[in-house]
């Protein structure tokens, strides 16, 4: 209430209500936080948990413990992992929203978050909870998706997805008083649960058109099944287009025509977890000793071992890569020889490449893409463990006069390892493809090349690959590397009162406080041989290693609060504030960043406030020195898909490197990204300097005298961020952007000019989803970034026995945010598009305009707790249904808009007796289902996020949550 800037403060109580076990929960309940990564994501997941306030991203939030810095939790995005903090040792939170880089550095241009921990315990306190998951299933257009592609249906009446948590802390004092140590044991087991266990995510969903318009959604499926296609001709059309059909025993394989009938289509959602399993260990302890009054010593020291893992549908051969087989190969059938590798099969006038009269241009070989999955092998994993130590070091103390004083050094560091399975290797697959008829060995192990060879057979159906075959083509991958971080940091602070520096009409002096503070972090990243060569089958490229890489940054600070005028009539308290930091980096150069706010209570009923925030964001370790690599991005090729617009369809033809006759048709023209997943090129820029964010808020706090009880607050704010660079996934330039900029309908000549030269077509089928075919967006200080809108807070308490009678009390808290403007320059100088109230390919996750959380609580005077919770969430439409020139695209009816969402929340806590309490409480009382969209034909729901054809960090996606728990303290 007494801050220039707004703060949202949550307590242990409501932590208690939501049922708390890992705080990346209670931070997405927030109105002003947007969703992230969390346990909730598969493909594509992190392991990790991290906050992103304002939807301004999680890298321009920055994350205290006890006004520290929290150091980067993973080696692929460089944030903190929330994963870090105990639940059960977080005192509060405190959420400042807003520029904050003048008080707290770089980062805090969203805002910051301080996990304020529990210090000073005495005795034993053990806390533990039980948590289920339960849906009912029982959506009928859900289950009759399923049925009719004869998909299976989910379980009606599911129960799972469980988590334990415990929680042991042991609090002591010194004999004298004078010092304690807080030490915890902490534990927290997740099960998995798969998308099949739920009927809305049982099969993947796409939107499908009726007479040309996307009215309706219906299961679908990869293409990456058991299709092989022939680039033997100068295009891959529908003659050589081949689904085999085998049944698994030898010379039982042949070939039809690919059609995409469902039967030819793999259903890879229902395998993908909807929810990671997750075991984590915490430990540490916060301990601190006054030697006298001058100088109090403290240290902590926190450990957490994160162990989860993501998995996703079985891997194999994926479209797009190319292969050469001889065309005697043992394993083939007769008729599978004749359609690959005879001219006749190849079609009459067909246009060959390099010669004349055989469209086969490997005479004795084919040339083939092979989409095969692993049915045979299982499902691939990603076992990711996170493994943090972070320790404190530092004294404090009085010097008297008004005057203290605070030094602590900071050492963190979180060391990654990754295992990949259930691949297979491209070169292993090639070897392997080619076979001597003479002995049925391969060619490399005849010749000495790869003497391990064992030939593959997948010319026979499903059943075919044996063990001793997988053992051959599968690969399992390695990555390790750590993150660290170096803080040594001093400040003063007192008041100048002595020396004479006060207002005459005010009663406190002036206050000040300065300090200065050295950072250092580096990284590194060490992945196996087959990842940095771009072996691994379906992992969208290459990744390459980076050696220990890092910045230092040097700064000196300062604030000053000065009270004008104080206790006069209309003026109780008219107060100034300022702050400053100068800051110097070893690679990003110079930068400053400052404050200035303003507080007037004329009466004691209402204050108001405005505060101007200057704020930066310096690159990140991998921003400055990634190296380029191909990754995957969520989103689908306009010119594979253009809906038959016309204009997408000339833009297509004149961009160049595209045959006229690839675009109309989908299925005879450019493939279609797998799994709406398309390959970008990005990496670091060592000539990146930092962003500037100006944050601007105005705000209103009543605290009505004639109100007893009631306190709010009304705060407009506005954040601009120039010269934004990547973060967390993001790009300089989008890469949907990028593809829209140069073939969408809103396209033009300018647009173009800086769109299609970063997007790179496979030179043999035209594609954006292969080694050789890629979007290009390297790290750069791109465009802007902007949002503005209103936050609210209520807070009430009544003693009921002023009303109806000695029952105890009742309380209510109201947070929710209005939100005006989510805007996006990706292009400087050039076209806007504003993501507030849209979701989509380009604007990603939902961004309702307006949420809140309203909680009512009764405190009985039987030690009896109950309370309410109403969640909500308004509607949001389809981004490219809106006629923003950037976001416009094929429209989609059925995706247009996700219509308002309200949850309801039940929670008790009953204090059994002094020392034993116990509380319950069901979130999503009754089991809403979230929104479904497409995640196949244009990828709207594409992973990270995206899961399950919905946004599980953004909507409940697993039914009722029921917890249990129990706190014992002796």
């Amino acid at each position: 209430l007494y801050s220039s800037s707004p703060v949202t403060a949550v307590g242990q109580q409501e932590m208690k209500f939501e049922g708390t076990s890992s705080v990346e929960t209670l931070i997405n309940n927030l109105p002003q936080s947007f969703a992230d990564f969390g346990q909730n994501a598969s493909n594509g997941a992190t392991g990790t948990a991290t906050v992103n306030l304002r939807g301004l991203g999680s890298a321009r939030t920055l994350v205290l413990i006890d006004g520290r810095r929290l150091l980067p939790g993973d080696i692929s995005f460089p944030v903190p992992d929330l994963n870090q903090i105990p639940a059960a040792l977080v005192d509060h939170v405190e959420v400042l929203t807003g520029g904050a880089s003048a008080v707290y550095g770089s980062d805090a241009e969203a805002g910051v978050v301080n996990f304020v921990m529990r210090k000073d315990f005495e005795g034993v306190e053990v806390d533990g909870q039980y948590t289920v998951n339960q849906a009912g299933n029982d959506n009928s257009d859900f289950n009759n998706w399923n049925k009719a592609t004869g998909f299976p249906s989910a379980p009606s009446g599911w129960w799972g997805g469980e988590t334990d948590d415990a929680t042991l802390i042991l609090g002591v004092n010194t004999p004298n008083g004078k010092g304690n140590v807080t030490a915890y044991l902490g534990f927290r087991n997740s099960q998995p649960v798969l998308e099949s266990k739920r009927n809305f995510s049982a099969c993947s969903l796409s939107a499908r058109p009726t007479n040309g318009v996307f009215d309706h959604l219906a299961c679908a499926g990869s293409s990456n099944y058991n299709r092989w296609i022939s680039l033997d001709d100068y295009y891959a059309g529908a003659a050589y287009d081949f689904f085999e059909q085998g049944s698994g025993a030898a010379g039982s394989g042949n070939f039809t025509d690919y059609t995409g009938a469902p039967n030819q289509k793999f259903n890879y959602g229902p395998l993908n977890y909807l929810q990671r399993p997750d075991t984590r260990y915490t430990g540490g302890f916060f301990a601190h000793y006054e030697v006298a009054p001058q100088l109090d010593l403290y240290s902590q020291f926190m450990f957490t071992d994160d162990h989860s893992v993501a998995q996703i549908a079985q891997g194999g051969s994926f479209l797009g890569t190319y292969f050469t087989m001889n065309c005697d190969n043992p394993l083939m059938t007769d008729q599978e020889r004749t359609a690959l590798c005879s001219n006749n099969a190849q079609g009459a006038g067909c246009t060959p490449i390099g010669n004349t009269g055989n469209c086969n241009i490997n005479p004795g070989l084919a040339f083939i893409s092979v989409g095969r999955r692993d049915l045979e092998g299982g499902f691939r994993t990603t076992d990711l463990r996170h493994t943090a130590y972070r320790m404190v070091i530092g004294a404090k103390g009085d010097l008297g006069s008004g005057w203290s004083y605070d030094i602590y050094a900071q050492y963190g560091t979180t060391v990654f390892d990754q295992i990949q399975r259930g691949n297979w290797s491209q070169q292993r697959l090639q070897n392997a493809l080619n076979v001597d008829p003479a002995t049925g060995q391969c060619f490399v192990a005849e010749n000495g090349m790869d003497p391990t060879c064992v030939p593959l057979d997948i010319f026979n159906g499903f059943g075919s690959v044996t063990p001793k075959m997988l053992d051959y083509v599968q690969a399992t991958s390695l990555i390790t590397g750590y993150t660290e971080e170096q803080v040594v940091s001093g400040s003063l602070a007192g008041d100048l009162g002595s020396w004479g520096l006060q207002s005459p009409w005010a009663k406190n002096p002036v206050g000040v406080a300065l300090g200065g503070e050295y950072r250092a972090e580096y990284l590194q990243l060490d992945p196996s041989h087959d990842l940095i060569i771009g072996d691994i089958a379906g992992n969208g490229g290459k990744t390459l290693p980076v050696p220990r890489s890092g910045f230092n940054v040097s700064e000196g600070f300062g604030e000053v609060r000065v009270p004008l005028v104080q206790g006069m009539p209309f003026v109780e308290d008219l107060s100034v504030n300022a702050g400053y930091r100068y800051s110097s980096y070893d690679v990003a150069g110079s930068v400053t960043s400052y404050k200035y706010g303003a507080e007037w209570q004329p009466i004691d009923d209402f204050r108001l406030r405005a505060s101007y925030q200057r704020a930066v964001r310096a690159p990140n370790v991998l921003e400055l020195f990634a190296p380029n690599n191909e990754v995957l991005f969520g989103g689908q090729d306009p010119c594979a898909a253009t809906g038959g617009d016309p204009t997408v369809i000339h833009n297509c033809l004149t961009a160049g490197g595209i045959a006229h006759a690839q675009v109309p048709n989908p299925d005879a023209g450019i493939l279609t990204c797998p799994a709406a997943q398309c390959n970008n090129v990005v990496g670091g820029n060592i000539s990146l300097v930092p962003e500037v964010s100006d944050t601007r808020s105005v705000g209103l706090v009543l605290t009505p005298t004639f109100l007893s009880g009631f306190t709010a607050t009304i705060d407009y704010f506005s954040i601009k961020v120039a010269g934004y660079m990547p973060a967390n996934g993001e790009t300089g330039l989008p890469s949907n952007v990028i593809l829209a900029a140069c073939y969408g309908d809103a396209a033009t000549p300018a647009s173009q000019s800086i769109a299609c030269p970063l997007v790179f077509r496979d030179p043999g089928n035209h594609s954006i989803h292969t080694l050789n075919g890629f979007v290009q967006d390297v790290a750069t200080n791109a465009g802007a970034m902007r949002t503005s809108g209103f936050d609210f807070e209520a807070n009430y308490q009544v003693d009921l026995g002023d009303w109806v009678g000695p029952y105890g009390s009742l309380s209510a808290n109201f947070v929710g945010t209005k939100l005006d403007k989510l805007q996006f320059t990706p292009i400087p100088g050039y076209l806007s598009y504003d993501c507030a109230g849209l979701f989509g390919v380009t604007c990603g996750t939902p961004s309702p305009e307006w949420r809140h959380k309203l909680r009512v609580t009764w405190t009985s005077p039987w030690d009896f707790d109950f309370s309410v919770n109403w969640r909500h969430l308004s509607s949001v439409s389809l981004d490219q249904n809106s006629s923003q020139a950037l976001l416009a695209g094929p429209q989609d009816l059925v995706d247009g808009n996700i219509g308002s969402f309200d949850y309801f929340d039940l929670a008790v806590n009953w204090n059994v007796r002094e020392g034993v309490s116990l509380h319950a409480g069901v979130n999503n009382v009754f089991d809403k289902d979230p929104p479904v969209v497409d995640s196949n034909t244009f990828g709207i729901s594409a992973p990270p996020f995206g899961n399950g054809n919905t946004y599980p960090g953004v909507y409940d996606s697993l039914g009722r949550t029921i917890f249990v728990g129990a706190t014992i303290k002796y």
